[in-house]
């Protein structure tokens, strides 16, 4: 009995992995451009802006927070680093894209420290934050479309291939190693964890609760801000809502992958397996030529799905304990 309730157990535990390979084998037999090559390498590409975001989205989620200001961030930080990238190079357009991106991850994370806030609480205040953010650009840039950097290597950033893996990829790839480092080797990993999965234990242990949930939103913000360099150089410009809908596919990515929403629960291995569903799925939308809004429904469902399953997760394990 104890050896069948095991391996239905380890069945559940890969069963985000059935479905991606049960998608991937749909995909193919719908459309038959989804397994060329060049069809790959463009998933690769377009996956490295949400990839590299929604690292960052983890390490929120995994205090039991949301972001939902992150799409905001990025096109804040894209207008800015195109506009000053003429005046102060590559390197100091990033910077400077970076910092902003700190500063709006700094905001939401000085007001959720302050409070013992949950995922309820984290949803309002960010969706708050996003229109303080949206309209902070809107106002900055004017609402224009900025038009893309003439410097090479800036372009490189999103368009460019090492070899013939795409930069981007090498990018998100190298963002996702870091962030695994630092959630499963170091201290701060464990304290990040510890603030997701039980607060006041973590609290009375002399964890600095509200310096760890402070700084995750920072994490995200910077994440955002390196998205939006990979996407504004992939993209050739910025537009004013070139960030809207990003929130919703990171959180989404990560959700699926199997990070619980309650926090202390995930890793970056399944946020990756959730960013390359999701741009699978976004992938077969477009090659089936399925409008934005009815692209927007479909990842919806996905996210009600996902959040069903954790809710189930949560009660077989529930039950199983019991």
């Amino acid at each position: 009995m104890e050896k069948r309730q095991k391996k239905k157990t380890d069945l559940k535990k890969y069963r985000m992995l059935f479905i991606f390979l049960g998608m991937i084998v749909l995909s193919a037999l719908v459309n038959d451009r989804f397994l060329t090559v060049k069809n790959i390498a463009n998933i690769m590409r377009q996956i490295a802006a949400n990839g590299i975001l929604a690292c960052g989205m983890t390490f929120v989620m995994l205090t039991g927070g949301f972001d939902l200001s992150v799409g905001a961030t990025l096109t804040l930080a894209g207008g800015t680093a195109l506009t000053l990238q003429p005046y102060m190079g590559v390197g100091g357009a990033i910077a400077a894209a970076l910092l902003v991106g700190a500063l709006c991850g700094c905001f939401n994370g000085v007001i959720l420290s302050g409070i013992k806030a949950g995922s309820g609480e984290a949803f309002m205040i960010t969706l708050g934050s996003q229109l303080v953010i949206f309209g902070i650009s809107l106002l900055v840039f004017k609402a224009k479309f900025i038009p893309g950097s003439k410097s090479a290597v800036y372009n490189a950033i999103g368009t460019g291939n090492l070899g013939w893996i795409p930069v981007p990829l090498l990018i998100f790839a190298a963002t996702a190693a870091i962030a695994h480092v630092v959630l499963a080797y170091t201290s701060l990993g464990r304290r990040i964890y510890l603030t997701g999965g039980n607060y006041e234990a973590a609290r009375l242990s002399g964890v600095r609760v509200g310096f760890y949930k402070m700084l995750v939103y920072v994490v995200v913000g910077v994440a955002a801000a390196m998205s939006a360099v990979v996407l504004t150089s992939r993209s050739g410009g910025c537009s004013s809502d070139i960030g809207k809908g990003y929130e919703l596919d990171a959180i989404a990515a990560v959700m699926v992958g199997g990070t619980s929403t309650d926090g202390g629960e995930g890793n970056i291995g399944r946020t990756i397996l959730g960013v390359l569903m999701i741009g699978v799925l976004n992938n077969i939308l477009n090659l089936m030529g399925m409008s934005s809004f009815n692209q927007m429904i479909a990842k919806g469902i996905v996210v009600i799905l996902a959040v069903w399953l954790d809710g189930s997760r949560k009660t077989d394990k529930g039950g199983a304990e019991s």
